[in-house]
């Protein structure tokens, strides 16, 4: 993916990108919720300056590493909660099993999001993030 480099913030650069029509709709990069244009910030590994194009790459397993996180924990945290509610919490309180065991695997749910988050910063800053690994040439279909 090619995008024009618009600003530059210490090791880090902002990139702008106009999808492409080839790019589909498969929201990989949630760019199909979104308009065409979108900035995005990227290690600078090709020493771009604004204005420059750059190609953008991302570690190899990224994205599924990412998706893992993002919906593996979740439901490992769901299945627990579950579990837990169940077995455990249910004889404890007059409410039927089914509630308690489903509201102790949402509550599973929303602590697995709230460890995520508060791991964002140091994902953010590691293999997760874009790469600006070389420069080219104006990408094709983009206008300044």
């Amino acid at each position: 993916m090619k995008g024009l480099v618009t600003e530059e913030i210490g090791s880090m650069v902002k990139v702008h990108i106009i999808r492409q029509e080839a790019c589909g709709h498969c929201k990989a990069c949630l760019s199909g919720y979104m308009e065409k244009d979108m900035d995005i910030d990227a290690q600078n590994l090709c020493d771009a300056e604004v204005g420059d194009w750059v190609e953008l790459e991302l570690q190899e397993n990224a994205f599924m590493n990412a998706v893992l996180i993002s919906y593996g924990i979740p439901l490992v945290g769901f299945f627990v909660g579950l579990f837990f509610g169940y077995f455990v919490v249910s004889p404890l309180v007059p409410l039927p099993d089914s509630l308690v065991s489903f509201l102790m695997g949402f509550a599973g749910i929303l602590a697995c999001y709230a460890w995520i988050r508060s791991q964002n910063a140091r994902w953010e800053a590691g293999r997760y993030m874009p790469m600006a690994v070389r420069l080219t040439t104006e990408g094709y279909g983009v206008t300044e």
